[in-house]
């Protein structure tokens, strides 16, 4: 089907890059005729900021962002991401083809202005579903199921990150998929053929990094408590993890009670903007990588898509995870990595094994292959919508 003289519009939240990225970056490259992309910062993001890019045959049209709202109660941030969504759309007097909302929130937003703009199609692009326990309070809770019900029962289209979700949903929220809703999975991707990768013998040997928010659930933890015994295999092990959070202050302490801190490089948040040029190249340099998700502090990654996996197996690094997500067995079984058990002396063993020369130098190529199959270009192109 030919986009281009199609009017599109994806609403967001935000604390990192998200698929919405992607898929903008995509329609750029169609040169679609109008493509608005609306971010909302995260209520854990630096900033309470919300911004838009109008963009006209791939090319930047117009843009803003509005001032920063994070001491404002936080009712009223909502009331603000719904005014200038309004606002910024209404303002371009188009009629838009589909609207893309990546939450429930964004979803109701889109409901709410369906008649007004003429919006031909709304699609909820699920990238979480959370079915308890998504906020720390029980009214929170409650408010946030209420949305995603009405999203999920009054849009056109859903699109779930993971296969999971679709029996989630009904199994937890009781929501099935009724008979004029379209679906499909639209998982993270990455831009394969732009990616460089290495070779075993240029990598950094003895290296594991990790990427990701800092959370207890993430398990950056569980390396550090286990890297005393690690070292005593590898006397120059270096774990690199790239990412920030609250989390960070207890793990440099960990690792300092440890005596291992000068083993464990802490990158921060590398910026977006960097992605390409610093935190891939980074991770590809890595001899493996690591992804220790803790199933009794997690919520919500059995039923995503964990972008940071496919991150690792595109710079063709061979992986560690634990079988939360649920692609676990399948990376296991092509031969791109190795799952966790959980138990300390298990990652030792593990580790041992995946830093091996032969098995690392196989597993690299495995995982470069793998990744063709979760290349952005042809995911988009197979959207119906488009």
């Amino acid at each position: 089907m030919d986009i281009r003289n199609k009017t599109i519009v994806i609403v967001a939240h935000k604390f990192t890059t998200q698929p919405d990225d992607d898929l903008v970056k995509f329609l750029r490259e169609k040169r679609v005729s109008n493509i608005f992309h609306i971010k909302h910062s995260f209520a854990d993001a630096p900033d309470r900021k919300s911004s838009y890019v109008w963009y006209k045959e791939g090319k930047i049209y117009k843009e803003d962002t509005t001032s920063d709202f994070s001491t404002y109660p936080e009712i009223f941030i909502y009331i603000k991401e719904f005014y200038f969504t309004a606002f910024w759309l209404l303002s371009s007097k188009l009629k838009f083809d589909t609207y893309i909302g990546m939450d429930g929130l964004c979803i109701v937003f889109g409901l709410i202005l369906k008649a007004v703009l003429d919006i031909k199609k709304i699609v909820f692009w699920a990238i979480d579903f959370v079915p308890n326990n998504r906020f720390s309070g029980y009214l929170k809770n409650t408010i946030y199921k209420l949305i995603n019900l009405f999203a999920y029962k009054n849009v056109q289209e859903i699109w779930d990150l993971s296969p999971r979700m679709l029996e989630a949903r009904e199994k937890f929220a009781g929501i099935k998929l009724k008979d004029d809703q379209l679906h499909k999975v639209v998982p993270y991707g990455v831009w394969h053929d732009e990616i460089m990768t290495y070779s075993y013998n240029e990598c950094e040997k003895h290296s594991l990094v990790f990427m990701g928010h800092l959370i207890p659930k993430q398990g950056v933890q569980f390396v550090i408590n286990a890297m005393p015994q690690i070292l005593e295999h590898f006397p120059d092990f270096k774990f690199k993890i790239i990412g920030g959070g609250s989390y960070e202050p207890e793990l440099k302490a960990l690792a300092t009670k440890l005596g291992v801190l000068d083993h464990c490089k802490f990158f921060g948040k590398i910026p977006n903007e960097l992605h390409g040029e610093v935190l891939l190249p980074e991770i590809a340099k890595s001899c493996i990588a690591i992804a220790p998700y803790i199933k009794e502090l997690d919520t919500w990654t059995y039923f995503a898509d964990p972008g940071k996996v496919k991150s690792y197996l595109a710079c063709g690094v061979p992986v560690l995870l634990t079988d939360l997500p649920w692609n676990a067995k399948e990376i296991k079984d092509h031969k791109c990595g190795l799952i966790l058990s959980g138990e300390q002396s298990d990652l030792i063993e593990k580790i041992s094994i995946l830093m091996g020369e032969t098995l690392n130098g196989e597993y690299r190529k495995n995982a470069y292959n793998y990744a063709k199959s979760f290349d952005y270009k042809f995911i988009f192109e197979d959207l119906f919508v488009l």
